[in-house]
């Protein structure tokens, strides 16, 4: 019967049917041919996977990103990181990173800060002669920082099927993502030096107070969000509806939000979280399946007869992630896996907050990959450029985010240290 699933799930893969559909066809196939199951469960799945107070904090925060990006905030972190770092040999590459860093603590998706600041990103660099290679693939390597420095969408998702903290899942990203952005400015700087990039003049301290009072606001989002859930006056959900009230307000604020743009917002909303809750409505009856064929069990089993070595099984676990990551999208690859490698995890003795962003770090690096390459495609709209060459140029920006990958695997303080400090 396992034999029987995982082939018809194959086979709709290839054959090219939405992911969501795929797990519930094979699911009810399975479910028919076994005879054992009432069909009244897969209604009782259905309503049960989605069906989650925490869950609420996706479309919360895909407003949030929306609002941001559509009401000309963008714009000012840009200006703001300009500002910062646009003096650096190869300013505007910083400026890209750093307004990415920045933009992550508002929106907590890869592709709302790809779609907002990638169009000013690129826009900029290519007037100020940096060549589309570079400029494309720094967008691109620095937009997955947005999920995971906190609010991050993956780690709603996250904690949701593995039933962890997402609050720690947040504040463990904080120091993971930060050392993105570190070791992508290092390469930058490698890359601004070797082709003589130009830098900005170095900001006057007048123009840098202007630049931070005109940007002030907007970058309170993160420190409104980690703040909140650090000190317990919200939770991870309310901090999601704090995040969009926020957002409408500096929208009205700034008088860029009209009844026009917010309407376009509610349908990015739909747009982007209506699939990834129908994938996890789906994904229920999938994983409930799964549990009673003890799948988590024979993975285990599996690995730890080839070795008892948590590290070398945790390099094993990476590899794998790193190639599901480049035909799965993140949230569907982190609902079909979760269920499998947390149990094993757990036999290892590896904190499941540790797991889980090292899970969803592994899995955003996907994002970049071709074939499916979401991030790639976006800028393929914004650079109008064909996608072979966009992806072409992304890969040399992948090395340091999968250096700092291994780099989290095996130092677990650089994830669980600030949770601590929460905890304790």
């Amino acid at each position: 019967m396992l034999f029987i699933l995982f082939g018809a799930l194959i086979v709709l893969f290839i054959s090219g049917i939405p992911i969501a559909f795929a797990l519930f066809i094979a699911s009810l196939i399975y479910l028919i041919l076994s005879g054992e199951f009432p069909l009244y469960i897969v209604a009782q799945k259905f309503i049960a996977g989605p069906d989650s107070f925490t869950l609420l904090a996706i479309p919360l925060f895909v407003a949030a990103g929306a609002l941001m990006n559509t009401t000309g905030i963008t714009k000012r972190i840009f200006d703001l990181a300009r500002a910062l770092v646009g003096h650096l040999s190869g300013g505007l590459g910083h400026v890209n990173i750093v307004a990415s860093i920045i933009f992550s603590g508002m929106s907590g998706a890869a592709m709302a800060d790809a779609a907002g600041l990638g169009l000013i990103e690129i826009k900029a660099m290519r007037e100020a002669g940096y060549d589309d290679d570079f400029s494309i693939a720094v967008t691109a390597s620095s937009s997955i920082i947005g999920p995971i420095i906190p609010p991050s969408v993956p780690a709603v998702i996250y904690g949701t099927v593995a039933s962890v903290s997402v609050g720690a899942l947040f504040l463990g990203g904080i120091i993971p993502g930060l050392l993105m952005g570190l070791s992508l400015m290092v390469l930058v700087t490698i890359f601004a030096k070797r082709r003589n990039y130009p830098r900005h003049e170095r900001v006057s301290l007048k123009g840098l107070i202007v630049a931070f009072q005109k940007g002030f606001l907007p970058v309170m989002t993160p420190v409104i969000i980690i703040g909140g859930i650090w000190t317990g006056w919200f939770t991870p959900t309310e901090a999601a509806g704090v995040a969009c009230v926020y957002a409408v307000l500096l929208g009205l604020y700034y008088r860029e939000l009209t009844f026009k743009l917010f309407i376009e917002v509610i349908g990015q909303i739909v747009y982007v979280s209506g699939p990834a809750l129908f994938i996890l409505a789906a994904s229920s009856l999938f994983n409930w399946i799964m549990a009673i064929e003890q799948v988590p069990q024979i993975a285990a089993s599996f690995l730890l007869d080839l070795t008892q070595n948590k590290y070398i099984i945790l390099f094993i676990v990476n590899l794998f992630l790193l190639f599901i990551g480049t035909f799965l999208p993140p949230i569907p690859a982190m609902i079909l896996l979760i269920p499998i490698l947390d149990p094993l995890m757990d036999t290892l003795g590896i904190h499941p907050i540790h797991f889980g962003v090292v899970m969803i770090l592994n899995l955003m690096i996907g994002l970049l990959t071709p074939p499916v390459g979401p991030v790639l495609y976006v800028l393929v709209s914004i650079a109008k450029l064909p996608f072979e060459e966009v992806a072409r140029s992304v890969w040399v920006f992948i090395l340091p985010l999968i250096f700092v990958l291994f780099l989290i695997t095996y130092i677990p303080d650089l994830v669980l240290f600030i949770p601590g400090l929460m905890i304790k």
